[in-house]
């Protein structure tokens, strides 16, 4: 199913995307479209458009594509690298040679 939606987003048919494209690039584009939904730009500034109206209630509540926009998903590195004892351990001494994934 992700080809189909894969070709109609970028105007290609289904048999262009399986042999013009590389499986990484696929893979890339799909987890492209779920970080950045069709169509979320408009249902954002809908979005703010209501909130100027009063409407209090959470953007994913109202609009499923902004979901990944407002609540983005972290991966397992960005966790780490963002947590308290990460900063410490970079910041002691040789903390600069650090490396969690390689």
């Amino acid at each position: 199913m992700m080809a189909f939606e894969l070709a109609y987003n970028l105007r290609m048919t289904v048999a262009d995307v399986y042999s013009r494209m590389s499986h990484e690039e696929f893979v890339g584009w799909y987890h492209y479209f779920e970080a950045r939904p069709v169509g979320w730009r408009s249902d954002d500034r809908a979005y703010k458009f209501l909130q100027t109206q009063g409407v209090t209630a959470a953007p994913a509540s109202i609009f499923r594509s902004l979901q990944s926009i407002y609540n983005p998903v972290r991966t397992r590195e960005q966790e780490i690298r963002s947590s308290s004892i990460f900063s410490m351990m970079v910041s002691a001494k040789g903390g600069d040679k650090l490396t969690i994934f390689e």
